[in-house]
């Protein structure tokens, strides 16, 4: 009976593991209004089967005795120790509801099983707070379709806490996106970044958060470029190229990820099994930019037309080998979108990462930490979330009992960015009354030790 959650206000969310912690459900209107704490049951289910006295089960009553249970204004408020990291299922059932009378579904004498989920976790993983974003994103001013500022607003509307615009061998547009919204006080953060094409060499490469232009650098000195290059080819032992391998690209890509580095952004990995007509990077190319291992993350899930499906099948079929070869990495899911409107790409993939802060430095140092997981939602149905084990579990999680109405929120945002943009003064007074409703929201996702 998920349906009924509009109807509720649950707080917190996510909860300390091992800890004890009360839950408040409150009805957000008066047809969801609640009966006496005694007219209550509750049913309560380790969804992971780990209980507070240390004992793992698949009993499937999963009824507790050390459950508190009382009233408070409109509030019910339930009191337990939630064990371990894992989600927890909470069903009420509910009896003798007060007697509204008309066509609502909520309108009933009794309601059972209806279900609220929370989430324990361990002290490393609870200090940190889950940020949604996107940092594969073309515009107009290379190949996409709208302007940067308007792509912008349409990633709010779409649920991102943050997102960059990374034009091919581009890096200002970006700057000139967060220039344009730099007033914006909603809490939505807009990066610098670029998508690195450097000289003879095929690898595409993400560039999130740096600050200045990694194409720049290649490009203004390329006489330069190659010079250090081929200093990094001489550093390379032969047996990490693949026989019949042009080896200038291996050193290429990693010119580019050491100068990422430099700047102070994270370097993608992208596409490797991005198909066309071929592969667009040779596999023996990715072979042995996968076996150097020198990029900071690795795009699992990439943009693609439904006639390329095969390329992220590919690409998450190989992130299982890797790491059975002992080789692993960060996984990021980008939309490499061309357009929000005229495509289908634009959130198909995200990223999210779970960090202290959603400063750039914090994000990135996320990332390398491996807190992040790649999120698939072609054409919003049903999603799939990939990574490590820990962290997908949560992020599940997230995905479907955080993130709904955290995009509610954003939504509002986008629309009046829209409107703002095409230059209602109305929708910019609108925002700035709107507060950052975001961070507000996320906070009371989490519980107060």
């Amino acid at each position: 009976m998920k349906e009924f959650q509009n109807y509720f206000e649950v707080t917190p969310r996510i909860v300390p593991a091992d800890q004890e912690s009360t839950i408040r459900i409150t009805p957000l209107f008066d047809h969801a209004e609640l009966p006496p704490a005694d007219r209550i049951k509750v049913r309560f289910f380790p969804v992971g089967g780990l209980f507070p006295d240390g004992t793992s089960t698949q009993a499937i009553d999963g009824e507790r005795e050390d459950i508190s249970i009382k009233r408070e204004g409109k509030s019910l408020l339930l009191k337990a120790r939630f064990a371990g990291e894992q989600e927890h299922c909470i069903l009420l059932d509910l009896f003798d509801l007060p007697g509204y009378r008309g066509s609502d579904t909520w309108v009933a004498k009794e309601k059972k099983g209806i279900r609220f989920n929370v989430y324990s976790l361990h002290p490393d993983l609870y200090r940190l707070r889950p940020f949604k974003g996107d940092f594969h994103v073309h515009s107009v001013c290379s190949d996409g379709a709208e302007s940067p500022e308007y792509v912008a607003a349409r990633y709010r509307q779409m649920g991102f806490d943050f997102m960059a615009v990374t034009d091919h061998r581009r890096y200002e547009p970006s700057r000139r996106t967060m220039e344009y919204w730099k007033s914006l006080n909603n809490g939505f953060r807009l990066y610098p970044g670029e998508e690195v094409h450097s000289p003879d060499n095929p690898v595409h490469i993400i560039h999130f958060g740096g600050s200045y232009s990694i194409n720049e650098k290649a490009f203004s000195d390329e006489q330069r470029y190659r010079k250090e290059t081929e200093e990094i080819l001489r550093t390379i032992p032969p047996e990490d190229l693949p026989a019949g391998l042009d080896p200038f690209p291996v050193a290429a890509s990693e010119w580019v990820f050491r100068e990422i580095r430099k700047a102070g952004g994270l370097s993608v990995f992208c596409h490797p099994y991005w198909q066309t007509n071929k592969y667009e990077i040779c596999e023996a190319l990715s072979d042995a930019v996968f076996h150097r291992g020198k990029f900071d993350a690795y795009e699992l899930l990439g943009g693609f037309y439904e006639w390329q499906w095969r390329s992220n099948s590919c690409q998450v079929a190989r992130y299982g080998d890797e790491r059975a070869q002992g080789r692993s990495f960060p996984v990021v899911g980008l939309s490499d979108s061309h357009g929000t409107d005229c495509e289908k790409l634009a959130d198909w993939n995200s990223t999210v990462i779970l960090a202290e802060s959603d400063r750039i430095e914090d994000l990135i140092s996320a990332v390398k930490n491996g807190t992040c997981a790649a999120v698939e939602r072609i054409n919003e149905p049903v999603p799939h979330v990939f990574g490590e084990f820990r962290m997908v579990k949560y992020i599940s999680f997230l995905v479907q009992d955080y993130f709904p109405a955290h995009r509610e929120l954003c939504s509002v945002e986008g629309a009046l960015m829209l409107e703002a943009l095409a230059g209602s003064e109305f929708a910019r007074k609108a925002l700035d009354c709107l507060g950052n409703r975001v961070a507000v929201y996320r906070e009371k996702a989490f519980a107060r030790s």
